[in-house]
């Protein structure tokens, strides 16, 4: 995968554990305010969202020096994880605000809006993970070959 990719990936892994910790805040009024036991599990996983999707699209440019994807493979598994990881966290932090859980596309329109959100997060990781692992195989391939080659 190309430097520009990883740097991408790199900036908005970043951005999305940044809004993990931001929703860290809330999560804190919730358990020391006593705000109850919905808005503190909402809160935490807005919380939580953020810090493990920022630190799984971290992870990734990590590894995008041994990921072998042709161009239009790189960009979609780029865009597809950084749309699952922004998904994620603005779901649940849309969750938390507005008191939804966004599980079925139903109103009030909160609840449709956590929901699309979280649809983002699924799609990206569905379509990306897999490209990622492909990658990760034709990587070791490669190094195979190479090996064998020498």
């Amino acid at each position: 995968m190309d430097e520009r990719r990883v740097r991408i990936l790199i900036l908005h892994g970043a951005i999305v554990l940044f809004l993990g910790l931001l929703a860290g805040i809330p999560y804190g009024g919730a358990l020391v305010n006593g705000w109850g036991d919905e808005a503190a599990r909402a809160w935490k996983l807005a919380h939580m969202e953020g810090i493990q999707n920022g630190i799984l699209v971290l992870a990734l440019a990590g590894c995008g020096r041994f990921l072998r994807l042709g161009p239009g493979a790189a960009g979609v598994m780029t865009w597809a994880v950084i749309a699952a990881a922004y998904g994620n966290v603005l779901g649940a932090g849309l969750g938390a605000l507005v008191g939804e859980r966004g599980l079925a596309p139903t109103g009030p329109a909160g609840n449709a809006l956590v929901f699309a959100a979280f649809m983002f997060g699924m799609w990206g990781v569905l379509i990306g993970v897999p490209l990622v692992a492909f990658g990760a195989w034709q990587g070791l391939r490669g190094a195979k070959a190479a090996a064998d080659g020498s």
